[in-house]
């Protein structure tokens, strides 16, 4: 599933896509990493600038892999 771009999309529905992307599957996940972000923030805090609008996904999504 692609992220809900902000412009055609409200705060609930970037809310439920990144719930559902970055749910923890353990402990059948096989360590899939998923959950784990930059020390250890859940995921719906480091994405709050997306729930709320101000950045896209992909921007700070980014940052995870640099």
């Amino acid at each position: 599933m692609l992220a809900p771009q902000i412009e055609y999309s409200d705060r609930e529905e970037r809310l439920e896509f990144i719930q559902e992307r970055f749910h923890c599957k353990a402990p059948s996940c096989g360590r899939c990493g998923s959950c784990n972000l930059p020390d250890g923030m859940p995921a719906a805090e480091y994405f709050a600038d997306y729930i709320d609008g101000k950045a896209e996904f992909v921007k700070l999504a980014a940052k995870i892999w640099e």
